[in-house]
């Protein structure tokens, strides 16, 4: 208990400076990019692991195992992660989806998640506490590509961090070692399905703007939802942030 409460407040404390600390900086994570030297290093450290290790083990992993078999891992994979979004669903205030993702969530264990008894037809958004800071208006931040995790935003990285550490302090120690040993398998998982979109940014004069747009677009139509599609068109992101307010 004490270990939880200790974590839940090294999230709060993380919240508030990163709230005081962004309240300074371009609201906009696109013209937002003080890192970029540093960034681009990172980039293409993370490329050169990806062309020549996940890459391949990808590639092998499609070719060799038969569809159903991914789509069972992914389902699993899917179902470990919908804790976060209860949590997170829950501090949104968000009361439908919390009782559909914990129903879901319940329904599946059943299966450890490897079959979908809804057969993937209720959608369920997923939610992680970078989606709750942007409902707390806390800015995007400084746009950061991470080592082996690739692209985040200040407030996203923040979130992913929090999120980890937070549900790990909830879970059995045998959940969190398997959640481990899920990891290279998430990502491998991951990278088979974004095969084309990956190549197609490799591909590009720019890769490192290309792959910045790319996150930076999907990730806000996750978090903001219709909001995007309605103004993302507007003449600039500082105009974006003002009107999701």
């Amino acid at each position: 208990m004490k270990k939880l409460k200790s974590r839940f407040s090294y999230s709060l404390i993380l919240l508030f400076v990163l709230s005081g600390c962004s309240n300074n900086l371009n609201n906009s994570a696109e013209s937002t990019d003080p890192f970029e030297g540093l960034n681009r290093n990172i980039f293409a450290f993370n490329k050169s692991l990806d062309q020549n290790i996940l890459s391949p083990v990808s590639t092998a992993y499609v070719k060799t195992i038969p569809h159903s078999v991914r789509n069972s891992i992914s389902n699993h994979l899917g179902w470990m992660n919908t804790p976060s979004t209860i949590v997170n669903s829950t501090l949104q205030m968000d009361l439908e989806n919390t009782i559909l993702a914990s129903a879901k969530f319940m329904i599946n264990g059943l299966s450890l998640g490897f079959y979908d008894f809804d057969n993937n037809e209720t959608k369920i958004p997923k939610k992680d506490l970078g989606s709750t800071l942007a409902k707390l208006n806390v800015p995007e931040g400084p746009f950061l590509m991470v080592p082996f995790l690739g692209p985040k935003t200040v407030r996203d990285f923040t979130g992913t961090l929090s999120d980890r550490q937070n549900l790990s302090s909830i879970s059995s120690n045998s959940v969190n070692n398997l959640s481990l040993l899920e990891v290279p398998v998430n990502l491998v998982d991951k990278r088979s399905k974004l095969a084309k979109n990956i190549e197609n940014i490799y591909e590009s004069p720019d890769p490192y703007t290309k792959m910045k747009s790319y996150y930076i677009q999907n990730r806000r139509k996750n978090v903001y939802g219709d909001k995007y599609f309605e103004i993302k068109n507007s003449k600039s992101d500082l105009e974006f942030e003002k009107l999701l307010q």
